[in-house]
């Protein structure tokens, strides 16, 4: 059975596609992906609005259909490409682009790009709107990748951990028992730092982490970040850039504009990695494999800073594991509509903080 997954989250770079075979045994196999951009008139866009006190709702129509047809053309793109036809896909599980994100009690989270519209211009059963009904649940509607996780990349010999570096950090501690099995967000990855190069070099990325490299990273800066409450946190809980955006370590820190901008930038950087490593000793494995995916897997001075705190843990990319870093969570979001289009469940309670397993998601026929 094939699915298509798709997936643009928080780091607002654009939208990765991936075409996914499940096998009898509801296990995921990567055939073949593809990768849209957004423009960056659209980036800013989408970013003013997630962050916006006020939206209005032909504003909020307008980018739900705009993204639907985006979507679709993905699709579509992922397709002519690797010569597959609509009539060939079971199902496309959708995430959409999430504007809103808020943790319990008052949980809700919102994503837009209109899965009518991806149904109808690829002819292919769209599922969508998949975190709300474990938000109903009594959970946090995020992180749902972990379930996806624990079938992908458990092994029976190694302690695991999945660390995914998108806009946010989430993590996955991987166990036997699935009931043991659980995840987090543990904050800022790529959300903070692409921020402010975009501000100050007009860039999307620091690539590779060249210039937070040739920056030095300032102690009192990260000792006043790392203080913010939701660092000490006990899972489950989710975050997303209503808390990390950079207009509010702008206030919280108000000297940053005045140091120099690489020492920020440096300083950003090693927050995450601090981060990361402090969750893992709280909450983890301080020994075995750690896998990462995502953007910042491809961050060379991030993932030395990670290593630089976690020295008793193995550090590789899920490139190792069969799937490469950059399409993990589009894989997920197809394996999910698997999951949703055979009334299994998708979520994982001991991540989310609901109430027990939950189908997710809506169905759009085609």
């Amino acid at each position: 059975m094939l699915y298509i997954g798709l997936m643009s989250g928080t780091s607002l770079d654009g939208i990765d596609a991936a075409l996914v075979e499940i096998d009898q045994q509801g296990m995921p196999h990567l055939l073949a992906s593809h990768y849209q951009s957004y423009d960056r008139a659209l980036q800013a866009k989408l970013f003013n609005l997630s962050q916006a006190v006020e939206v209005k709702l032909e504003d909020l129509a307008a980018f739900d259909h705009q993204l639907g047809r985006l979507y679709a053309h993905c699709c579509l793109t992922l397709l002519k490409k690797h010569n597959y036809q609509a009539c060939d896909i079971q199902a496309i599980g959708c995430h959409g682009q999430t504007i809103r994100h808020k943790p319990r009690p008052n949980a809700f989270s919102m994503q837009i790009g209109d899965a009518n519209i991806v149904a109808e211009l690829t002819g292919i059963t769209t599922v969508a709107d998949f975190r709300r009904r474990d938000i109903a649940a009594g959970g946090e509607g995020a992180p749902l990748v972990p379930a996806f996780h624990q079938y992908a990349f458990l092994n029976d010999h190694n302690p695991r951990q999945i660390l995914n570096l998108g806009g946010i950090a989430n993590i996955t501690i991987l166990s036997q028992d699935p009931e043991h099995t659980f995840g987090f967000d543990l904050g800022p990855a790529n959300a903070l730092s692409n921020e402010w190069v975009e501000k100050h070099w007009q860039l999307n990325f620091d690539e590779g982490g060249a210039i937070a490299r040739s920056g030095t990273f300032q102690p009192d800066l990260i000792k006043r970040w790392i203080a913010i409450e939701y660092f000490n946190k006990p899972p489950p809980k989710s975050t997303g850039r209503e808390l990390f955006n950079l207009a509010q370590f702008e206030l919280h820190t108000p000297e940053v504009n005045s140091l120099k901008k690489e020492d920020v930038l440096a300083s950003l950087i090693e927050l995450t990695a601090i981060s990361i490593s402090r969750g893992i000793e709280q909450w983890g494995y301080t020994e075995g494999e750690l896998f990462l995916c995502g953007g910042g897997a491809r961050n060379i001075y991030l993932v030395e800073r990670i290593q630089h705190h976690l020295l008793n843990i193995r550090i590789g990319l899920t490139d190792d594991l069969g799937i490469p870093a950059d399409m993990v969570e589009a894989c997920a979001f197809a394996w999910l509509a698997y999951r949703t289009m055979n009334g299994l469940n998708g979520n994982l309670p001991n991540a989310t903080g609901a109430k027990g397993p939950r189908v997710l998601g809506a169905i759009y026929p085609a």
